[in-house]
């Protein structure tokens, strides 16, 4: 059974510029949460389909091996995910952009399957609200406060 999990945020950023940011897996030590630690990326500057990338993260104290696949890419659009290896049975994740008022709005769509048969479908919904959520209202805050640093003038 895939559960389904969204959020979105609005960024005083164009589509553009957000694409071209979350098309970089090696930005993710940039938004990751304080729980969430990367420890190595092995990934190209840009999303291709087909192309993968790999992520080395410790977590609650566990070292996991993340390896994904770029499943779609329509130019400052759309970015789809998914994960050859990983906690789950099935990952997806797309990142969908917007233009807003304020400049862009981003979604982050995770369907997810989790191991674990009858059990992993009942904790699904726990795993949505106390690692997801808290997850990308983190992520989503840097992602916020990154955009907010790069619009600051410079002084000469």
């Amino acid at each position: 059974m895939i559960t389904i999990f969204e959020s979105s945020v609005e960024l005083s950023a164009s589509p553009k510029d957000v694409f071209a940011f979350h098309q970089n897996p090696k930005n993710i030590s940039y938004i990751a949460p304080s729980s969430l630690r990367i420890l190595k990326v092995d990934a190209g500057e840009r999303a291709i389909v087909g192309e993968k990338f790999t992520l080395l993260l410790s977590q609650f104290g566990l070292r996991l091996q993340w390896i994904g696949v770029w499943e779609a890419v329509e130019e400052d659009r759309l970015l789809v995910d998914t994960a050859e290896k990983s906690p789950f049975v099935f990952w997806r994740h797309s990142h969908i952009f917007h233009p807003s008022e304020s400049g862009s709005t981003m979604t982050d769509r995770i369907e997810y399957t989790m191991p674990w048969g009858a059990l992993g479908r009942t904790l699904a919904p726990l795993v949505r609200a106390l690692v997801f959520g808290p997850m990308f209202r983190a992520r989503h805050a840097a992602t916020r406060a990154f955009f907010a640093r790069a619009e600051k003038p410079t002084r000469e």
